[in-house]
């Protein structure tokens, strides 16, 4: 079974939430876990890599919690898989680092890489406003 991780899927739902509450105030992680059913140390671990890459931003303090770090339509699926995922990668022949030796003369390989160009363009054209 092709899947992925829950990783990408809470940082999906968790961005949605935000996106949903997000008035120009941080909204607490304790209230972004609990709307998404998700542990609230798990969510700050993905929210932590989220904000390396300027997704959402962290803020600290009392009134401290998490916003987007930029516009709902310029955030994509494809940045946060790639960010979560570490990639996309359908097949071994595929991958950027250590491919299969014997990808250009496979046929599947192939077939591989246009399934993968189709989901990355499907994920590339869906923003987090798509989704809210």
């Amino acid at each position: 079974m092709l899947q992925i991780t829950r990783q990408t899927e809470y940082a999906i739902r968790g961005l949605m939430e935000l996106a949903q509450r997000d008035e120009g105030t941080p909204i607490r992680l304790k209230t972004i876990a609990e709307a998404c059913e998700v542990s609230e140390a798990f969510l700050a671990k993905i929210f932590q890599m989220l904000s390396q890459h300027n997704v959402v931003k962290s803020h600290r303090g009392v009134k401290g919690g998490f916003s987007l770090g930029r516009d709902i339509k310029e955030i994509n699926l494809r940045e946060v898989v790639d960010i979560c995922e570490g990639g996309i990668a359908l097949n071994h022949c595929l991958r950027k680092v250590d491919p299969c030796h014997r990808a250009e003369d496979c046929k599947m390989s192939k077939v591989w890489g246009k399934a993968q160009s189709a989901l990355v363009e499907a994920l590339e054209t869906t923003t987090l406003a798509d989704l809210i």
